[in-house]
């Protein structure tokens, strides 16, 4: 099977890291992961759809992963729903967009905005097209309780497991430092959420 990493050219500048795999010519399917997350949430989809016989684009947002940060800061849906219609431009035929969360919400965005149709398919996980404050408050309150960070990706890890104590513990915290970043001050912090979900939130 064939994954190879590529960048894409956005606005102002910017690249946006990717993990694509599959025949070009075949059916394209690019998967958008949630706020704080990477393309590594969507890495055992990506196999299976490549395998599936699709074309695959495993997106890093801007601010995530691998993908350049905004230089002035910008994170809002806009932005997103921005780059996401330059990385479509570059295929042949409209995609299928997969979204969690803050991906979903995006893909939900350019296909609303979009005269033509940019998707041959859209799915959302874990987002609908009318948000739940009291989730959107809860999801806000999490990654904005610890704005001094974290000393150790062990803390994040206990920080995750007292948000959602039902959820099974991973086996390794290695899988944890991809939705995290190394800051100046010497400790982790969560990568950005977008200024649009914080906004709502707040409300």
């Amino acid at each position: 099977m064939s994954i190879k990493f590529r960048r894409y050219r956005v606005s102002d500048g910017m690249s946006l890291a990717a993990d694509v795999g599959g025949d070009e010519t075949a059916p394209a399917v690019i998967l958008l992961h949630g706020g704080g997350q990477t393309r590594h949430s969507w890495g055992a989809l990506m196999r299976e759809l490549v395998a599936q016989g699709y074309h695959v684009i495993n997106l890093d947002s801007r601010g995530h992963g691998d993908s350049d940060w905004a230089r002035d800061g910008n994170y809002s849906f806009d932005e997103f729903a921005k780059d996401l219609r330059a990385v479509i431009s570059t295929l042949a035929a409209p995609p299928a967009l997969v979204g969690a969360s803050m991906g979903g919400a995006t893909a939900l965005q350019v296909v609303g905005e979009s005269a033509s149709s940019l998707a041959s398919a859209l799915v959302l996980v874990d987002v609908v097209p009318r948000i739940d404050n009291r989730g959107a408050k809860k999801i806000r309150a999490f990654m904005t309780a610890r704005p001094d960070g974290f000393a150790t990706v062990e803390e994040a890890v206990e920080a995750v497991a007292a948000y959602n104590p039902h959820r099974p513990r991973p086996k390794t915290s290695a899988g944890m430092m991809k939705n995290l970043r190394l800051h100046a001050d010497g400790r982790l912090h969560w990568l950005e959420v977008p200024l649009d979900l914080l906004r709502l939130a707040s409300k």
